[in-house]
């Protein structure tokens, strides 16, 4: 559900400009901060320069360093770039859960790395903390935005309070980790505060559990699904733009070949090249993600899921039922309303153009349609469970005995054999689930042929018996449909003029 649905909030006013996030999972969106540098008004106005003045302490205490990190100014500027992952935004990459894993860490080294190499060619400021990536030789766009959304805390407090009270949301007293920073004394500041909350679901030791989160809001125009800023743009506008004496400092080759270091190099190398490309991006227009329109459907799949649902078969799972053969046909039978949404024509969702979807669409499209199953039947539904040795798409759980690993994997992956010969099988075990759907999603005709399906349902007996586990191999037929309207059955047509010509004759 949506926050809107969850506290019953209808939007009618000019300053609801927030995004309506989904609450169990992250949408695949991120806070660019250029579009928060292009803001004027007197709130969000001063957002991007509290960004710049966190930043820039961190350049001095670098600076203080000199590069020694047995110093404590490079032991406190260490401690400030842990950027934990702000699950209260809900966005973000961790499709099953808004707590995944973090990348504070990851993000640490990342950011010293590359203030350290900004310090080192005379920087002591930025204008733009995306240089930062550019010197370090690129950073995701989920941990640019984790950094935001960290430094930005406090004002999107402030947003998301405004808006629980102008629509008289129920709040509850959170602790909320880098709620504010300190210039005075140079750290995070936690702090508690009354904002709205929801249960997520979460795997801890091996056992599901609803945990409390509180909920942040964004405007909507402060969202993108690429970043503005990247190292291949600014390696493309580099070759284009510069003089001849870069271009002997270089080997050129297209930007997607170009090893990150190589372009964090000639950043560090030519730091008013790094200046002159963020003036060029200022120019340019700042167009945030088209959230209504949602071309890429990255906001939409859960609404797209519950229409496919009065198409799908029904299926139903009471307590009384709770045995593992009950257990194992609602899951099937939730399989199989995926497959049948999709075969008729849902396929459309996975398709862009002349070439289906990535892996990742066909995931969130089966999580869209089998949520409102397992909501219905009191079944929980994890994404992306940790299984010891790697991720697992989705787990099904109705206590600790009834539980089932599902994998979805694209016909035309490269190691699509060894996901339902090694992976999933090797992710039951660490479980210690017995039951397994591996579904094949197939893009073309070929993929669709005999004696393909006649191999994946051997590998799944063979895995089956030699584990000691079931597995069921599920094949979703994605090729593009035509549309009923064009449908001919030339051998009823037939049928029906031989018909007719024979009741003129009666006549």
């Amino acid at each position: 559900m949506r926050f809107s649905e969850t506290f019953h909030v209808v939007r009618s006013l000019p300053e609801d400009d927030w995004f309506d996030a989904l609450m169990p999972v992250d949408t695949s969106l991120f806070v660019d901060p250029f579009l928060i540098w292009k803001e004027s008004g007197s709130f969000w106005g001063d957002a991007h320069a509290h960004l710049i003045n966190f930043f820039d302490m961190v350049f001095e205490m670098i600076g203080e360093s000199k590069g020694d990190q047995a110093r404590a100014s490079w032991r406190q500027a260490a401690n400030l770039l842990v950027f934990p992952e702000p699950a209260e935004f809900r966005l973000g990459v961790a499709e099953g859960s808004p707590l995944g894993s973090g990348s504070g860490k990851g993000l640490q080294e990342d950011m010293l790395g590359g203030i350290s190499a900004a310090v080192s060619v005379g920087m002591n400021h930025i204008a733009h903390m995306e240089s930062i990536a550019l010197f370090q030789g690129g950073m995701g766009v989920d941990r640019i935005s984790d950094a935001v959304c960290n430094v930005l805390k406090s004002y999107f407090i402030r947003y998301t309070k405004d808006v629980a009270a102008r629509h008289g949301v129920p709040t509850e007293t959170s602790e909320i980790r880098n709620a504010s920073w300190s210039s005075e004394y140079r750290k995070w500041v936690a702090e508690s505060h009354e904002l709205p909350v929801t249960e997520v679901e979460v795997v801890r030791g091996g056992r599901f559990r609803r945990v409390k989160l509180p909920v942040l809001l964004t405007p909507h125009r402060f969202l993108r699904d690429i970043p503005i800023v990247s190292s291949n743009d600014f390696w493309q506008w580099s070759w284009s733009e510069m003089s001849e004496q870069l271009r002997g400092d270089f080997n050129y080759d297209v930007a997607s070949k170009v090893a990150r270091r190589t372009k964090a190099r000639m950043a560090r190398l030519h730091p008013e090249a790094v200046a002159l490309y963020l003036r060029s991006v200022e120019d340019q227009p700042l167009n945030p993600y088209p959230v209504d329109e949602d071309p890429r459907r990255l906001v939409s799949m859960y609404e797209h899921g519950r229409k496919m649902l009065p198409a799908s078969p029904h299926t139903a799972f009471s307590d009384a039922e709770e045995s593992s053969d009950a257990f194992e046909a609602f899951v099937s039978s939730v399989v199989e309303a995926f497959r049948h949404g999709v075969e008729n024509d849902a396929w459309r969702l996975l398709w862009f153009g002349a070439r289906g979807a990535g892996e990742r669409y066909a995931q969130v499209l089966f999580r869209s349609v089998v949520v409102h199953y397992c909501r219905a039947n009191d079944v929980d539904l994890t994404g992306e469970s940790n299984a010891g040795r790697g991720p697992v798409d989705f787990k099904f759980s109705k206590g600790w005995s009834a539980r089932a690993l599902i994998e979805i994997k694209l016909v035309r992956h490269k190691s699509f054999w060894n996901g339902i010969l090694a992976q999933t099988p090797t992710y039951q075990v660490a479980e210690g689930v017995r039951l397994a759907f591996f579904v094949a999603v197939a893009y073309t005709e070929e993929e669709m042929n005999a004696e393909f399906q006649g191999k994946l349902k051997q590998a799944a007996r063979i895995v089956s018996d030699a584990r000691e586990i079931k597995v069921h191999a599920i094949l979703v037929d994605a090729t593009p449909k035509k549309s009923a309207s064009n449908e001919k059955d030339e051998e009823l047509s037939e049928m029906l003029r031989n018909n007719l010509d024979d009741l003129d004759t009666l006549t």
